[in-house]
């Protein structure tokens, strides 16, 4: 039923980091983009060939000292696509091939580094704070005018934060944090720098890795390998699943099937049933250094 597709090359390793990988799927070509400890790998794919493959390394304001990246997403909107790079203070927006540095941002918290980063359809991108605080840009649809609208405190994120997810209509944003919690907000009214919390669950007391929705459920997986589902319109939840034997390091959902993968080495698909709650495994695969 699965078989190995293509390799994606990249310029260089790979930082052990959740969901370390951000995809711009185009009509002729993919743009796959990864983190190393101090650069950003970016390969555009035309067909199963490699297009162009690049390094961008980040310094700091005297480019004399490399600085650690965190993460990094392609952020698409309408009218373009953006490439976000996160490193301990700074956040860099990049045009979508990863040519040029359109606008940089330096966190005035001292205490605060950016964490995770996710965009809205709204032109916005949000980037969530180790002080459990959410940043606000807003992007043009051209030009390099990208500026801080707000900055969000909620009594409700109590950690830093760990990884963002919306919904498809960009209605919600979900928030995960290091200390187990999930905190649901109400992003209708984001145009009027508000947003509602609208749900918060924890289930662990361990951090959590990754998030992403399916329907009106709220996926998490958390660093002891358990992946949990929770239902936002009845505000309960569901199952646990005891998915991994170790950190959980990436989730995704496409169409109703869920795939993640763990640091037991790992990677499992599962079937995802709205009908009678259930889950079930389709296909699983353990990788072994050759």
């Amino acid at each position: 039923m699965y078989e190995k597709a293509y390799s994606i090359p990249l310029k260089g390793s790979i930082s052990a980091k959740s969901n370390n990988l951000s995809i711009l799927a185009q009509d002729s070509m993919n743009s796959y983009a990864v983190v190393g400890s101090y650069a950003l790998h970016l390969t555009i794919m035309k067909g199963n060939n490699s297009f162009k493959e690049l390094s961008i390394r980040v310094t700091s304001e005297d480019k004399k000292i490399p600085l650690n990246l965190i993460d990094a997403k392609f952020c698409i909107f309408k009218e373009r696509a953006i490439l976000v790079a996160l490193s301990n203070k700074n956040i860099f927006f990049y045009n979508e091939d990863g040519s040029s540095l359109i606008y940089s941002y330096l966190l005035k918290d001292d205490t605060a580094n950016p964490c995770a980063v996710i965009s809205l359809n709204q032109n916005m991108v949000v980037v969530g704070t180790s002080v459990g605080s959410l940043l606000f840009f807003e992007v043009p649809s051209k030009g390099d005018k990208i500026s801080l609208l707000t900055e969000i405190k909620e009594k409700s994120i109590q950690g830093s934060v760990t990884c963002l997810a919306t919904d498809k209509k960009d209605c919600i944003i979900c928030v995960g944090d290091s200390t187990g919690n999930c905190v649901v907000f109400d992003c209708q009214e984001i145009q009027n720098l508000k947003i509602e919390n609208i749900s918060k669950f924890s289930l662990s007391q361990n951090s959590v890795t990754c998030i992403c929705m399916w329907k009106d459920f709220v996926i998490t997986s958390y660093s002891h390998g358990v992946i949990s589902i929770y239902d936002i319109n009845q505000d309960c939840h569901l199952l646990d699943i005891h998915a991994h034997a170790r950190y959980i390091n990436s989730l995704d959902v496409c169409k109703d099937l869920l795939v993640s993968s763990g640091e037991d080495c790992f990677f499992r698909v599962w079937q995802l049933n709205e009908i009678n709650k259930m889950i079930k495994v389709l296909f699983k695969k353990i990788f072994t250094k050759k």
